[in-house]
C-alpha cells in the first residue's frame, strides 16, 4: 500500500521504518526542509530517532502535496495539540483513504481526543475509515525491531481488519478493538501518570512507591475513561495497562523523563528543554483534570501533577497530599 506518515518525530519515524520493512511504499513528511535533506542523505533520522535501518521504499518529503498524492493510508504522528492546526492547513489535500491517528493527548482548549478533532476539521472524511493506533510502543524499540504489541481501534470492523493485516508483523503484533475513545483516552491519560512516575524517580523513592502510583494511576485512568464512554477492558489491555506500565518504567519515555527532571528540582521549562521532545502529558494534565471535574470523577494524581506543573506545590508536597487523603475502600 501507499502509506504516508505525517510527522517525522521519533514515533512517526519508527512507524515509517516499520511500514517500509513490510514492503509498503512509505512517504515520511516533515515540516523542516533541512531535516528532510539530512534524512535523504543519511537514510536515518539522526535528530529524533537514530535507531533503525531504512528501506529504499521509505522517502522523506517536505512538500505535503507530494507526500499525500495517491496515499491509501495516512498516519497522523504529530503532537495532539498541533493536529487541529495542521489539518486546517492541509486537510484539503488529504485523499479518500484510511486515516490512522497515533497522538496520545487531549486538546487543552477543548478537552477533545484525536478522532473528535479529525471529524470536526475534516467533515468530508469517512470516519468508518479512521482508526486509532496505540499501545506499549516506545519508538526506539519498534525501530530496532524489538517485539511488542499494540491495538488498532475503529468503529468499522472492515477497517480494523484491513489495517491490522497491513501493519502487523512478527515484531509488531496488532490486536483489534472497536473502542476508539477508550484507546485514545488511555494513551493520553497514561502520559499524565508517567509524569508522576518520573517525579517519584527523581525524588529517589523506590519500587513500592512506583508500584503504588501505577496501580492507583490505572484506577484513576479507568474511572475517568469509563465516565467518558470507554470500556473497562480497554483500560486493562495493551493501550491501557500495557502502555501505562511501559511508559512509567522505561528510561526511554519522554513523559517519565520530564517528570524525573522535575522531581530532581528542575523547573518545568528546564525539564522540557532537557527532555528534548514533546512530553504530551504536560498539556494533557490540565485537560484531564477539567474532564474529571466536569464528569464528577476523582482524579487526585492528575490534580497533583497539575499543581506541580503550575508551580503551586512541590513534587514532595504533592506525594504527601496523596498519602494523607481520607482512608477508603480500594476501588
Amino acid at each position: 500500500m501507499r502509506v504516508t506518515v505525517i510527522g517525522a518525530g521519533s514515533w512517526g519515524t519508527a512507524l515509517a521504518i516499520h511500514a517500509a520493512a513490510l514492503g509498503h511504499d512509505v512517504r515520511l513528511w516533515a515540516r523542516e526542509s533541512d531535516l528532510v535533506a539530512e534524512m535523504r542523505e543519511t537514510k536515518r533520522n539522526l535528530r529524533y530517532l537514530p535507531e533503525g535501518r531504512w528501506s529504499e521504499n521509505l522517502t522523506p518529503h517536505d512538500d505535503m502535496r507530494e507526500a499525500l498524492a495517491d496515499a491509501e493510508v495516512v498516519v497522523l504522528s504529530i503532537p495532539l495539540q498541533f493536529v487541529r492546526s495542521l489539518l486546517q492547513q492541509y486537510g484539503a489535500l488529504v485523499p479518500a483513504c484510511y486515516c490512522v491517528g497515533t497522538a496520545k493527548g487531549i486538546e487543552t482548549a477543548t478537552g477533545k481526543l484525536e478522532h473528535e478533532i479529525v471529524h470536526e476539521v475534516l467533515p468530508g472524511l469517512d470516519m468508518t475509515r479512521y482508526a486509532a493506533l496505540s499501545g506499549p510502543t516506545l519508538a526506539a524499540e519498534v525501530a530496532l525491531g524489538m517485539p511488542t504489541s499494540a491495538v488498532v481501534a475503529s468503529n468499522d470492523e472492515a477497517t480494523r481488519k484491513i489495517l491490522q493485516q497491513a501493519l502487523s508483523s512478527e515484531k509488531l503484533r496488532l490486536y483489534r478493538s472497536a473502542d476508539v475513545l477508550g484507546v485514545e483516552f488511555a494513551g493520553a491519560m497514561k502520559n499524565v501518570i508517567a509524569l508522576a512516575a518520573g517525579m517519584v524517580d527523581g525524588m529517589g523513592y523506590g519500587a513500592n512507591t512506583k508500584g503504588t502510583l501505577i496501580t492507583r494511576g490505572l484506577a484513576e485512568l479507568a474511572r475517568l475513561g469509563e465516565a467518558l464512554g470507554g470500556a473497562r477492558k480497554t483500560f486493562m489491555g495493551l493501550s491501557g495497562l500495557g502502555d501505562l506500565t511501559t511508559t512509567c518504567m522505561s528510561p526511554r519515555s519522554r513523559n517519565r523523563s520530564c517528570g524525573e527532571f522535575i522531581g530532581r528540582g528542575d523547573s518545568l521549562a528546564v525539564a522540557l528543554e532537557k527532555t528534548g521532545q514533546v512530553a504530551e502529558g504536560v498539556w494533557t494534565a490540565r485537560a484531564a483534570l477539567d474532564l474529571g471535574r466536569k464528569h464528577g470523577v476523582s482524579v487526585p494524581i492528575t490534580e497533583g501533577v497539575c499543581a506541580v506543573l503550575e508551580g503551586t506545590v512541590s513534587a514532595k508536597d504533592a506525594v504527601r497530599g496523596l498519602m494523607e487523603r481520607q482512608l477508603k475502600e480500594e476501588d
